[in-house]
């Protein structure tokens, strides 16, 4: 790897699930590629969880990190930049799959760890089971709402691998429940807007009374999904089940209203800390393992859990993801309260 010539001095680094590691002779550059802003998820956990885990395992190293805000030309760009940098690896986040396999190769002997979103090509990837995350959501509606539900269906986006395997995962579980998905979109983005757009349309052919659930791919589209409702003055009473999945702040706060019946929790630390280690580890000599192929690929792949009202503060509060004192904040004080929060 470029930069690692001569001898590396000796020093295991304890990293879980990576062979022992030396630190850089020279300033080494580590670059974390996010695609995108949409989610609080990136700038309040993922971030600043693989920043400290860079800082605490090689000290040495130099980091750096860019937003592509969602365009992949504007990702392309931020490559070029760590490259010309001195990059030595490269955590990325891609905008797109597509897009990001063709930064794999625009990144040439620079290694790179695909990071939430498979990448063809990618030395390793680090993500939550996609596939495992869309049983467990459909799985779950089905358990609350019954078979031959009626359902709207609002995908992931399908520029995305994990969009596209929740699809399946979710059409498997309703398919064999017999549930009625009585519209579905397939979306380019993960955006609230898109998701509010679709949903305001559809609540006009089929009113919220005759609606089950509401199934979406994660929790910025249940907010675009709680708008839609919201502006059209549907009473809380009278919601259809609504989904998501990250565990972000406003999507607990929804639980805790009665807006959104369950998410999914995936510990974002625990995943930006695996693709640091791996990341150190490929600049210091070391070699990850204990590693689980995905089309070809190495990779660490961690299980999701659903969280709902019920097991709220067992799950997301327990493990410090959000403080009771924020999620209970405003007017969500009371009913935090109500259910035993505060």
């Amino acid at each position: 790897m470029r930069r690692l010539l001569g001898t590396l001095v000796a020093a295991a680094l304890a990293l879980g699930g990576l062979g022992a590691c030396s630190s850089p002779p020279d300033p080494t550059l580590i670059a974390f590629l996010l695609g995108s802003n949409s989610s609080p998820r990136w700038t309040t956990a993922d971030e600043p969880s693989f920043r400290d885990r860079v800082d605490l395992t090689c000290p040495d190293c130099e980091y750096v990190t860019r937003n592509a805000a969602g365009d992949p030309e504007m990702q392309r760009r931020q490559l070029d930049e760590v490259l010309e940098q001195g990059a030595d690896v490269v955590v990325l986040n891609a905008v797109t799959a597509e897009s990001g396999e063709e930064l794999v190769v625009r990144a040439g002997s620079v290694p790179v760890v695909a990071y939430d979103r498979f990448v063809a090509g990618a030395d390793y990837f680090v993500s939550f089971n996609a596939s495992a995350t869309g049983t467990l959501v459909a799985r779950a509606v089905v358990r609350r709402v019954g078979k031959d539900a009626s359902v709207l269906l609002l995908n992931g986006a399908q520029t995305d691998a994990n969009g596209v395997a929740m699809k399946t995962a979710v059409h498997e579980v309703f398919d064999a429940a017999g549930v009625d998905i009585v519209a579905e979109k397939d979306p380019t983005t993960w955006s609230a807007e898109e998701a509010q757009t679709w949903v305001t349309a559809q609540l006009r052919r089929h009113p919220p009374r005759t609606l089950d659930a509401i199934v979406v791919g994660n929790d910025t589209q249940a907010t675009g999904v709680a708008k839609a409702l919201t502006d059209a003055e549907v009473p809380v009473a009278g919601w259809p089940l609504v989904t998501g999945q990250d565990a972000n702040l406003d999507a607990l706060r929804r639980l805790v209203t009665g807006r959104q019946t369950l998410t999914v929790y995936k510990s974002f630390p625990r995943e930006a800390e695996q693709a640091a280690d791996i990341a150190v580890a490929l600049v210091t000599g070391g070699t990850p393992t204990e590693t689980t192929p995905v089309e070809g690929v190495p990779a660490y792949i961690f299980r999701p859990q659903v969280v709902t009202l019920d097991n709220l503060a067992d799950t997301v509060i327990r493990d410090g993801v959000v403080d009771p004192e924020e999620l209970c904040s405003g007017p969500v004080l009371r009913r935090c309260e109500e259910v035993g929060l505060r």
